[in-house]
This record gives C-alpha cells, structure tokens and sequence, in this order.
C-alpha cells in the first residue's frame, strides 16, 4: 500500500521485572501508598471476572521523567507493580503521536538493548525498593530479571482496521528488532501467535514483545502478558534455586562419607534440612502456578495459555517438579538409610547390654 497511515495516538510499554523479595506484603503496600495503590482487576465485559486472582498484584504511579529518545524528547509516565511471591516491575509508557510507522519502528530500534532505559529501570526499582522496604520479608534483589515490550496502537489517521494494517505492513521486523525484511517463513511463525476479537482489534506475541492494536486503549492484555512474564521470572529463580539446593546435598552426602552408626545425628539434620527445602520450594511453586485462575473470558483465555506456551512457563514447572522429585527421592534414601542405622545401633546397644550382664554374671559375685 502506497499511503502508508499515521500512528495517531498509541505508546511503547517497557517492562523490567525483578526478582527483589521472597514475599511482598501487599495490604501493607496498600496502606502505606492509600489512594495511590490499585489493585489488578481484569474484567473485559462488564460485571464479569476474565481471571481471578489469588491475591492480586498492587498497581501504583511512580514520578514521570522526561527523556530525550532517537532526537525528541518525551514525558514518559513510570508506573510499578508489586508481586505477593517477591517480584517488582517497572513500567515505562513511552507517549507517542502522530508517528508514521517507519519513525516508530526506528523508536522501537532505539530503545531496544539500550543502557539509558536499563538504568532509569534500575533507578526506578531502587525508588519502589525505598517506598515499599516495611512491606518487603526477605529484601534481596536477585541476579534474575525479565523484560519485555509492548508496541500498543490505539488510533491511526486515516482509520484502517487491524486485519488491514497487519496483513500490509511488515511488523515482523518491528518485533525482531531488523532493518531489513524479513523471511515470509519467519513472517508466518509470527502471524500463528495472533489473535483478534473485534474486526478494528488485534494482537500479536512474540518472546519478547508484543504487538496490540486496541482503539478502547484498555490495559487489560499487556496486564495478562505482564503477569505471565512475572510468572516466568520466579520459575527461573525457583529452578536456580532447586539447582543450588540439589549441588548442596549432593556435596554435604560426599563431605560426610558413608553413613555409619556414628554419623546418624550429622544425616538426621541434612535429611531435615532436604525435607524443609522441598516442603518450602513445593510450596512457593504452587503458590506461582495457582496465582491467577482462569475464568469466564474465552479471548483473554485464549491470549494467557498462549503467552504460557511461548514463554514455556509449563517445561519450567515441570523441570522444577522433576527436580523437586529427585530431591524427594534422596531424602527418601537418606530415611531409610538413618533407619537401617538406628536398628543396627539398637541392636549394638542390644549386644553391650547382655555383654555388661555376662560380665556382672561371672565377675560380679
């Protein structure tokens, strides 16, 4: 198409997500921050839940700052969430209008791998951090991060509707971040991750963006997709975790050699110390995968299992679960093997016993 439409009104969301605590708690963030924390809500048709959260994450303003991007300068809006399960995100809504798409797609080009970005995230955190301290149990902001992008048009001049521009212009590039075209191959594997409720409304996912076209401006699907990325953040942490934790038994086993009647005190706490972890760990993990119920909207449904798939959130369950049962197992074999010693010093105990009462039999008189 020759006339190429003007983005009227839209923005770029750029998400950073931390692991910074093992617990965040969110009634206390709500009493420090008051009118300016806001629950998540998600409820596309009204008087209706789409999801149900266990315990929905607190939404809150932070102070915007001006920066100057690609040679313009821009107000851009700062926003935070905070996590029950210890994550803390940083949003930055990046204002655009009246762009042609060829000038935003060199915006998204800037921003992509950009220091300046990083460090005002960083900084951003360091304020959420200092805000919220009381309301942190465990405060620890960990090597672990996700972050993510959202490309989200609200209007265009002249009016096309979603299909049109997605089928006409080539926003594979956009989202893989090149300047040139792009395979039709790579095009196609993109294009299967879209989906559309209304004829002037669409989405498109990627690993580490997203394209939305959404003329009522609701925030409810980059919320879906935030969510999902915080989801994936703590399994990456939990799975690091169970990693170290699994490294830890398998030394402290080798350290203390072979189990004997003389060491049974040393492996009853190592057994206890394993118990303790797969209890805590099984728990956290449940807590992460039980976070959001899934309820009456099929299209959010829909766009939330997708996200899932493509960020693997099920095989990082899965490997933590697997990980989970191996340590499940090595206590197991800990348990026997303590119980196999405790009989074996019972019956040594036994034999001292009758070998004291023969000696007291015979000398004793």
């Amino acid at each position: 198409m020759n006339n190429i439409p003007i983005i009227k009104s839209g923005k770029i969301l750029i998400y950073r997500l931390y692991d910074a605590a093992y617990e965040i708690d969110l009634l206390k963030v709500e009493e420090k921050l008051k009118k300016e924390a806001k629950r998540l809500r998600i409820e596309r048709k009204p008087f209706s839940k789409a999801f149900e959260f266990a315990n929905p994450p607190v939404l809150f303003q932070l102070k915007g700052v001006e920066k100057e991007i690609s040679g313009r300068k821009f107000d851009v809006n700062v926003y935070s969430k905070a996590y029950d399960y210890g994550v803390v995100s940083v949003i930055l809504e990046i204002p655009v209008m009246d762009i042609d798409f060829p000038s935003f797609e060199g915006l998204a080009l800037y921003l992509e791998d950009n220091e300046d970005i990083d460090n005002e995230c960083r900084d951003q955190l360091n304020q959420v951090i200092s805000i919220l301290k009381d309301s942190l149990s465990g405060l620890n902001v960990s090597r672990f991060e996700e972050d993510y992008t959202i490309f989200f048009i609200e209007s265009f001049h002249p009016e096309i509707s979603a299909d049109e521009f997605i089928n006409n212009y080539d926003i594979a590039s956009l989202m893989f971040y090149e300047e040139k075209p792009l395979d039709s191959r790579i095009k196609d594997e993109l294009i299967s991750w879209r989906f559309s409720y209304y004829k002037n409304d669409g989405v498109v996912l990627n690993w580490d963006n997203a394209f939305i076209i959404e003329p009522s401006g609701s925030m409810e699907i980059p919320d879906i997709l935030e969510f999902a990325n915080a989801q994936l953040l703590e399994l990456r942490y939990y799975d690091h975790i169970v990693d170290r934790e699994l490294d830890y038994i398998y030394e402290s086993i080798s350290a203390k050699g072979a189990l004997s009647i003389w060491k049974i005190k040393k492996y009853e706490r190592l057994a206890a110390k394993v118990m303790k972890t797969i209890t805590e760990l099984t728990d956290i993990t449940e807590k992460i995968d039980t976070s959001l119920k899934v309820t009456e909207d099929v299209y959010y449904a829909k766009i939330y299992m997708a996200a899932l798939r493509l960020f693997r959130v099920k095989e990082w369950e899965g490997g933590i679960k697997k990980k989970l049962d191996i340590a499940s197992n090595v206590y197991d074999m800990l348990y026997r093997e303590i119980a196999n010693k405790r009989i074996e010093l019972l019956e040594l105990a036994i034999v001292i016993l009758i070998m004291i009462e023969i000696v007291i039999f015979f000398f004793g008189k």
